[in-house]
């Protein structure tokens, strides 16, 4: 049998029971009915007779066994002292008191003494479910202390990894009160601020990002979200950081939310390459609508006003960043494919003839042509190529359907339609606002998608202008 340097036990192939009795004849009996009672549940039991206290101790020492039974009355030895002797010798070794006779009071002493149970001489039948219990108990009690001891080492190496690791990482309890429980020393070089005040402070964490990114955090004592968030800190000194903050929800057995456990980690570099790259990025798009400007200056203003019209409809869709930043840049080279448009067939004062549309019909595919090469996180191409599209395939140049049309070439589409109406072109004067809502809401349903006419007119309605207008 497997065993612990105290005498437990990993499993029943065999017990050793250490049995203090001063009467061979009780012994006996209680050997025989250990025996019977326990066939079938261990594969062999067995027993050492002791009735005094040198041989006791002699054979906790010797004997190692898995269970003590011991009587409680004998003429130079009683099972108080058993029981005294046995937890300071072997504490992990269960004791069960056999006795002749024992009244409530007796037997209640025992148990507060550390006896795991007591059984009347008389109802021996009792004794081999004592010992089993006792056994199952105290195999329970490793089993348990040993997860514990698991646990506590792994919260050991955790926390000297946290220690030592540059991240922030941290435990915000929610009940039964709101406070930081763990901030790692790593706190104090990222955002000044001291573990010991998080501690304070249960309210540190939210009062050092910066208040425009607040709301970011939002309904996070309620519902965790395990998505990463990006968010400015305005450290102790005033400096303010972008950090990159992963929670993850900790919950009771009932499935309450109990904690917060997370990482911050300072992206305050990554984040102003990435805003380099983004600047640079723009300018490129700038210089591209530039060029086309150069080529159609009656429409100089067109792809920004476009865009600016775009990302209000995308924010007030509640839309992600990621996609308002794809309507922004789709919006700013939507009319890119016009830079092989002749010039005189862009500033025609007069009715265009059928072979001069086609030629201007043609600038999504050439837009799509130029844009596709270029390696992009949006379907900017796509968006472009899709921008005259209508719900209703009466659309160019591919005659799409509303499935089949990108929700932000939708967007788009009814954008470009309110900016061109409501601006002067070469062969007509600015038809204004109120023109480009009428086309728009009497064509909502079949033409344009109603949502995003509802949003449009009610922005334009609520005193939108453009950049530069002559509605």
């Amino acid at each position: 049998m497997d065993k612990t340097v105290d005498g437990n036990f990993s499993d029943c192939s065999s017990i050793k029971i250490l049995l203090v009795e001063d009467l061979k004849s009780d012994a006996e009996l209680a050997e025989l009915e250990i025996t019977k009672g326990l066939s079938g549940w261990c594969d062999s039991v067995g027993f050492l007779r002791v009735d005094n206290r040198e041989d006791f101790l002699q054979s906790i020492s010797n004997y190692k066994p898995d269970i003590i039974i011991s009587d409680y009355m004998m003429p130079h030895f009683s099972g108080m002292e058993v029981i005294d002797l046995a937890l300071k010798f072997s504490p992990s070794t269960p004791i069960v008191i056999l006795t002749g006779s024992m009244n409530e009071e007796t037997a209640v002493e025992c148990m507060k003494a550390g006896a795991s149970d007591y059984v009347i001489k008389e109802h021996m039948a009792r004794l081999p479910f004592a010992v089993k219990e006792a056994i199952k108990r105290k195999k329970e009690e490793r089993l348990r202390a040993a997860a514990e001891e698991a646990l506590e080492e792994s919260e050991r190496k955790f926390r000297l990894i946290a220690e030592k690791a540059n991240d922030l990482v941290y435990r915000y309890e929610l009940f039964p009160e709101k406070k930081f429980s763990y901030v790692s020393p790593s706190a104090t070089k990222i955002t000044g601020y001291t573990p010991e005040e998080h501690y304070s402070n249960p309210n540190l964490g939210f009062e050092l990002v910066h208040p425009d990114d607040r709301w970011k955090l939002d309904g996070l004592s309620e519902q965790v979200n395990q998505s990463p968030i990006l968010l400015r800190w305005i450290k102790k000194n005033g400096e303010i950081i972008w950090t990159e903050q992963m929670n993850v929800p900790v919950y009771d057995d009932e499935g309450n939310l109990i904690a917060i456990e997370g990482i911050a980690r300072d992206v305050t570099e990554r984040q102003k390459t990435s805003e380099a790259l983004k600047a640079a990025f723009n300018s490129v798009v700038t210089v591209l609508s530039d060029v086309l400007n150069l080529k159609d200056p009656y429409t100089e203003f067109h792809e920004k006003n476009v865009a600016k019209l775009a990302v209000e409809i995308g924010r007030k869709m509640d839309l992600d960043e990621s996609t308002i930043e794809a309507l922004r840049v789709s919006a700013m080279v939507h009319d890119i494919g016009k830079i092989m448009i002749p010039t005189e067939i862009l500033s025609k004062p007069g009715k265009l003839s059928d072979i001069e549309f086609e030629i201007i019909k043609r600038h999504p595919v050439t837009g799509y042509e130029i844009l596709k090469k270029v390696k992009l996180p949006w379907p900017v191409a796509e968006i472009v190529y899709q921008h005259h599209e209508r719900l209703d395939g009466s659309g160019y140049p591919r005659h799409l359907k509303e499935k089949e049309i990108l929700l932000e070439a939708k967007i788009i589409m009814v954008a470009d339609v309110v900016e061109a109406m409501s601006s002067h072109r070469p062969y007509r004067a600015a038809l204004g606002f109120d023109a480009a809502l009428e086309e728009i809401r009497s064509n909502a349903g079949r033409l344009y998608d109603p949502k995003i006419v509802e949003i449009c007119a009610s922005i334009i309605e609520g005193g939108f202008t453009f950049l530069e207008s002559d509605q």
